[in-house]
């Protein structure tokens, strides 16, 4: 992680759970981390828990399916610390609405918060990294063993789907980077079970199931940023020892 030290990353959904332990990780690696979260209140929360990393963390609060905002997030990144050298896209909503329950306007709010964000977020870093000559920057995606397989039994209809959507798009972008000759990488980190605030409804319907922590991702996060530039992890999958849910 030494070649990561002084340098930018961007972290979405920085406020709580997996972001939250990302966030810590990468400022421990001595990065400077600008948070992305909706609410003020948790992040600056955030920032008053972290003693002496205060320094490495700033914070933008907004709604990441609005698009300006992005652009206004990465914009602002370049402008106040000249580069945007990481992004780890973790953002993103479980929901468990089967197909019969669905509607317009709940799908649109779970692909556009879990899949279309990141590519947008993804598009807006690349063209930053671009302009600054940063041929050597990572791009991580938070993506869920949901994005690989089916569930048993079929619920959570558009949150898998979105997942899936994140498993091919990502190697997509890898293999378009490839062709311009760039040497950024992308990585979908794909966790099981993730003990956050999120998995309530599941804890509940299947007591004894196994959990990672939110720390056993960030632990990943800094395996995939710390492999040589001649070495790319395309896609990691991590479970805790005894999953059944996929």
């Amino acid at each position: 992680m030494e070649r990561w030290k002084n340098r930018v990353a961007i972290v979405t959904g920085a406020a709580s759970g997996i972001g939250k332990a990302v966030a810590i990780a990468l400022m421990k690696s001595n990065m400077i981390v600008i948070g992305v979260a909706r609410t003020e209140d948790n992040l600056k929360r955030f920032s008053e828990e972290i003693g002496e990393l205060k320094n490495c963390f700033h914070y933008k609060v907004f709604d990441i399916r609005k698009e300006d905002r992005i652009v206004e997030c990465v914009n602002w990144a370049l402008d106040t610390f000249g580069s945007v050298d990481v992004l780890v896209n973790n953002a993103g909503i479980y929901d468990d609405t089967g197909l019969y329950n669905e509607t317009m306007e709940h799908s649109k709010m779970i692909m556009e918060t879990n899949y279309l964000a990141g590519c947008i977020f993804i598009k807006e870093v690349i063209r930053a990294m671009k302009s600054k000559m940063v041929n050597d920057g990572h791009i991580i995606n938070i993506n869920s063993v949901a994005g690989h397989y089916r569930a048993d039994p079929i619920k959570a209809f558009i949150h898998n789907a979105s997942k899936h959507c994140i498993t091919l798009s990502t190697d997509s972008i890898r293999r378009m980077l490839v062709n311009e000759g760039s040497k950024i990488k992308i990585t979908s980190l794909s966790p099981g079970v993730t003990l956050t605030h999120s998995v309530n409804n599941i804890q509940k319907t299947i007591p004894d199931i196994k959990f990672l922590q939110t720390e056993d991702i960030a632990n990943a996060v800094l395996y995939v940023l710390g492999t040589p530039p001649e070495v790319q992890v395309c896609e990691l999958t991590i479970r805790p020892v005894g999953e059944i849910m996929y």
